[in-house]
């Protein structure tokens, strides 16, 4: 009786035994880094970064990895079809004996992988792009290569691209809107990856570089397994944080579990600084670059005389049809290629025409029957991931003496700066693009003899394109700078809210780059007699830049009109003492309605 008793307690009790003991085994498999990885929870964080509630199983899932876990567990043993929704998730479960190993066909996957072959996954970094809102800072993909022969094409390997989900005809500032402050829906796609060359190295001309990653083949498994999970999964978007960069960290650590990529980037990722935190975290095995078609152009070009420039202007042109005879057949060669070259860089973005096609192809015949060489030997710049890193920490000292006689006579100051990100064209160039500025959140703390602490300076955006004209090339050179500016050699020294833009031109010469950029200033004070106030302004320049001596003068002219001309001339010299450290110095005169100046600044900068 006993027994009888003993054993019908048992079979009652083993059940609740078990499941208590599957429970505590489950909540602490939901704390697995790896779990929480597949679920796109931050390192640090409650709420998983996934916004769209079809990628989880349980309603609580985005806030709850153990309830996302429990409701997994049981639609995979349920219908265990599910699992070819979800086969990275399918697979994690098995590894730790939470569901039965026995897998179902999945059909669709098996064939997507088959067609993919993936045997070799790049990270790939396009270089920053001033004329695209998206891609100032760059843009990473995933280049996913194919096995065997195929290996040899970029016309089979795959490109992983995340980006928004922009409306067409999207309303420029809206766009600029929605991408600082959210709005627009993020999706991975995927494309063949000749369309990524197209797009980023002919149609906008940026360098590629390519970080071949030393995955193993579990690990490229897994990171397939992850992305098939991810189609059509939206994720808000956001430039600065929860962009392309960050998102390729998170497959790059549901690759390889046990890695953090993303903790150091949950509030900022610049693709150039994941890419670099790839290299550090010893997952790079070999990098290609890839030059624009502009590069390999103004390659070729170096190597012609004028008057055979002025060959290769004259047959692209279609003004004549023969080159001079006299030449030898390899500077004929050259030209003829050359030219054939232009005229696609000249025809990439027009609509085809018939007339322009004939051209292009007399050009390739004449180029093949001259024996022209196709390959195109561009020397490498600086990689991006060996620039200075895109955070600065500053300390200015200076002094500048007043003319103004009633007020005082010099003032002298220190200044605390710090800049979010990235480059001004007088730092180190070095894996930067040249003629680029592009600063963004950079404040200014300034103490002052008799004023004490307050703010000099908030720059929220500050971007200077300069791109050299030259018989070949015509673009436009330009630039915009809005934020908070105190004008300090003013009687009051008031703090104003200004925005400048301007356009213009520029051309290299004397071994830099010379501009003149006329624009327009705002300026917003309520202690100005008028609190608008709004001047024509022109600004000119010389710029040298430089892996280690970089140097600037410029002038700058402004008129308000009634109250006044506002000028100042400036020189300025950047040493950069290492990759990650500077010193600069400032000499400026300035010649205002309130009087002249005369000022000089001395700065240590430090990158990080």
């Amino acid at each position: 009786m006993r027994f009888l008793i003993f054993s019908v307690a048992l079979s009652v009790l083993m059940p609740a035994i078990a499941n208590a003991g599957l429970d505590k085994q489950l909540d602490k498999f939901s704390q697995d880094p790896q779990w929480r990885a597949l679920l796109h929870y931050p390192r640090s964080g409650a709420q998983s970064y996934v916004d769209d509630p079809r990628f989880f199983l349980s309603p609580s899932g985005h806030l709850d990895p153990l309830a996302e876990l429990q409701a997994t567990r049981r639609e995979f043993i349920s219908q265990p079809l599910r699992r070819c929704d979800y086969p990275a998730r399918a697979q994690w479960l098995v590894d730790r004996s939470l569901i039965p190993a026995s897998a179902p066909v999945c059909d669709e996957y098996r064939e997507w992988r088959e067609t993919l072959d993936v045997q070799q996954v790049s990270l790939v970094l396009a270089a920053s792009y001033l004329n695209s809102p998206s891609s100032m800072y760059g843009h990473t993909f995933l280049r996913f290569t194919p096995g065997g022969d195929r290996s040899r094409s970029d016309f089979l390997a795959y490109a992983l691209n995340f980006g928004a989900n922009i409306p067409p005809g999207e309303n420029d500032i809206l766009y600029a809107y929605r991408g600082l402050f959210g709005g627009y829906p993020g999706l991975f796609s995927m494309q063949p990856y000749y369309q990524k060359i197209q797009e980023y190295s002919r149609l906008e001309n940026r360098d590629m570089w390519e970080y071949q990653l030393n995955l193993s083949v579990a690990e490229m498994d897994r990171l397939l397994r992850h992305v098939w999970e991810l189609r059509d999964i939206n994720f808000d978007y956001f430039f600065f944080d929860e962009n392309c960069s960050f998102r390729l960290l998170e497959l790059l650590e549901v690759a390889r579990p046990g890695i953090d990529l993303t903790s150091p980037f949950e509030y900022a990722a610049m693709p150039v600084d994941t890419v670099r935190a790839v290299v550090d975290a010893k997952m790079v095995d070999e990098v290609k670059y890839r030059p624009s078609k502009r590069l390999e152009l103004e390659t070729l070009l170096e190597t012609l005389s004028e008057s055979e420039q002025e060959w290769v202007r004259r047959l692209a042109a279609g003004e004549v049809d023969e080159l001079d005879s006299a030449l030898a057949q390899s500077r004929q060669a050259q030209i003829v290629f050359t030219a054939y070259r232009y005229l696609r860089y000249q025809s990439n973005r027009d609509v085809r025409s018939e007339e322009v096609a004939e051209r292009s192809l007399r050009l390739l015949r004449q180029a093949k029957a001259l024996q022209a060489a196709d390959d195109i030997a561009v020397t490498p710049p600086a990689r991006s991931d060996f620039g200075h890193r895109t955070s600065l920490l500053a300390v200015n000292a200076g002094w500048r003496d007043l003319s103004d006689a009633s007020a005082q006579a010099s003032l002298a100051y220190a200044d605390l700066n710090y800049r979010i990100s990235y480059h001004d064209a007088l730092d180190s160039q070095s894996g930067y693009p040249p003629g680029a500025t592009l600063v963004m959140g950079d404040i200014n703390l300034r103490w002052q003899e008799r004023e004490g602490l307050r703010l000099q300076e908030f720059t929220i955006m500050d971007i200077r394109s300069l791109s050299p004209r030259d018989e070949f090339f015509s673009p436009i050179s330009w630039q915009v700078n809005f934020g908070l500016e105190r004008l300090d050699d003013a009687p009051s020294q008031p703090l104003v809210a200004q925005l400048s833009a301007g356009g213009g031109v520029s051309t290299k010469w004397l071994g830099g780059i010379a501009y003149a950029m006329p624009g327009v200033r705002m300026e917003y004070n309520s202690d100005f007699r008028e609190d608008w106030r709004l001047a024509p302004m022109v600004n000119i320049g010389q710029v040298w830049q430089g892996a280690v001596l970089s140097a600037e003068l410029a002038a700058r002219w402004m008129d308000f009109s009634g109250a006044g001309q506002r000028k100042q001339l400036s020189a300025t010299a950047n040493y950069a003492y290492q990759a990650d450290r500077a010193w600069r110095l400032q000499l400026d005169y300035r010649d205002q309605p309130w009087g002249d100046s005369l000022g000089v600044e001395f700065s240590w900068r430090r990158f990080f």
